[in-house]
């Protein structure tokens, strides 16, 4: 369906006078300019490049959405969409839990099935108490199938006995089971009294005359508080990034995007191989450590000190935003060269140099440095440790062959003591801080937020841009199902 452009003149009159793509943002100073219309009304509704206009289609999916699919209905939904010969599309986290799945109905028609926990990793519970408000505005789909009167009711999770009903005759039940059939032997929890005194409110205020009633309004109530809370999580990120997270599978996806539109910053790929190669051996991980279980100060301000025995202190540390202090130095987007492989220049460089460089090197660590560096030394490296079969991340003295390392990782090793023995290879590249803008942007949002799930989302938005960059495709599944 293409219905013909409808404008009125002060819509013509909007669209002879801008000269930026909406979308885009890009000049139309160049005559490249088409007018965007609704092509199931006719509408116009925005002036934009020839290309944008052309990506800008209507959707060929309907999302259908589920909280923690991938851990509990993935399998029961998947094996019953395999009813016909029509293909499902799996994106498989592991052979077990799906990320997403769709099935295909026809060539401008699928359903996507989508888990909103990959968006809100939070119980359905918490959710919904992060939108109450005196007036509960927030609640738009659960207001339009209950009155005024029973919203305190429906606008907080239901508690429901789920083992007490393990057949069909339960549902037949006249009456609320009692509080002990409600508890789970998964959790080893029961109920508590106020949630069971609300179940009792809820089954005599809708006057329920079966369990089977009660369940269904239960259910009813789950899938309108989900239908609520993902509305006001695209209404969040409309707001933040004017990016609708229907459209996406996961968090991380949707913050990579939004950090490229946010940002305007081309990233080049990489098509030397070797290039990526020696980046990809760059990652190394997590450290791994045996931490000290007590330690004990001894100092003038502690009570038990004792003078015949060395100073010490404890001092704890919390430092906050560590992965968006290190996204907002600069960081490489272009430019990638072979230089030759010498130290010469590496002095020259500093963290806000427009270039940046990437090493491979032989280091050796000097005998005199051992026992001052012994509680954390430089370097760290993959290696399986005696006794063990599984490569760990340790922090060790022996020498480091072919290892790769930033230049101002390399210039702190050089700085306190360590020798480098041979260069090998080095890498070249821009760089800026580029990303530093949408690191401030969450952290600004974050300062913002209203409630404690928008707070821990803006941190997972700056988080996510990390672990997306970190994605590997080597890992990555192709599965079908027959």
């Amino acid at each position: 369906t293409n219905i013909p452009i409808k404008m009125t003149e002060g819509e013509e009159k909007t669209h002879q006078e801008c000269n930026t793509c909406n979308l885009c943002k890009c000049s139309l100073a160049g005559g490249d300019k088409v007018r965007d219309h609704d092509h199931l009304t006719g509408k116009f509704r925005q002036t934009l490049c020839s290309r944008c206009n052309l990506e800008l289609q209507q959707p060929k999916f309907v999302p259908v959405l589920f909280h923690n699919l991938s851990n509990y209905d993935a399998h029961l939904i998947v094996t019953e969409l395999g009813y016909d010969t029509q293909a499902i599309n799996v994106i498989p986290n592991s052979e077990e839990k799906y990320i997403s799945f769709s099935k295909y109905i026809s060539s401008t028609f699928t359903v996507r099935f989508i888990d909103t926990f990959r968006f809100m990793a939070s119980s359905l519970s918490s959710l919904a108490e992060n939108l109450i408000t005196p007036d509960l505005e927030n609640f738009r789909e659960t207001a339009k199938h209950f009155v005024t009167g029973d919203m305190p009711l429906v606008t907080r999770k239901g508690i429901y006995p789920y083992e007490y009903t393990d057949s069909w005759e339960r549902m037949k039940d006249t009456r609320l089971p009692r509080k002990r059939d409600f508890y789970s032997t998964l959790t080893e929890t029961g109920v508590a009294e106020s949630d069971f005194e609300h179940a009792k409110v809820v089954w005599d205020h809708f006057g329920c005359n079966t369990l089977g009633e009660y369940s269904d309004l239960y259910l009813k109530i789950d899938v309108l508080l989900l239908a609520d809370v993902f509305e006001n999580f695209r209404d969040v990120c409309m707001r933040a990034y004017n990016l609708d997270a229907a459209h996406y599978f996961t968090a991380p996806g949707l913050s990579f995007d939004a950090m490229l539109k946010f940002t305007g910053q081309k990233l080049q790929l990489l098509h030397d191989y070797d290039m990526l190669l020696m980046f990809e051996n760059g990652i190394r991980g997590g450290l791994v450590q045996a931490s000290k279980r007590y330690a004990k100060a001894n100092n003038v301000k502690t009570p038990s000190y004792d003078e015949t025995k060395d100073k010490s202190w404890i001092i704890y540390q919390d430092c906050n935003n560590l992965y968006g202090w290190a996204m907002s130095q600069y960081m490489p987007y272009g430019g990638f060269n072979w230089v030759e492989p010498v130290l010469n220049g590496l002095d020259d460089l500093n963290e806000t140099s427009p270039i940046g460089r990437v090493y491979e090197v032989d280091v050796t660590y000097p005998q005199h440095l051992h026992n001052e560096h012994n509680d954390l030394p430089f370097l760290p490296q993959n290696s399986v440790p005696r006794g063990s079969k599984v490569r760990k991340l340790m922090a060790t003295f022996e020498k480091k062959e072919n290892y790769i390392i930033h230049y101002r990782n390399l210039q702190q090793a050089i700085k306190n003591g360590l020798i480098v023995e041979k260069v090998h290879r080095v890498i070249q590249f821009n760089q800026s801080d580029w990303l530093a803008k949408y690191i401030d942007l969450n952290t600004e949002m974050r300062k913002k937020a209203k409630n404690d799930f928008e707070k821990d989302f803006f941190k997972l938005m700056n988080n996510a841009v990390f672990g997306k960059t970190m994605q590997s495709k080597r890992k990555e599944m192709k599965m079908e199902l027959v």
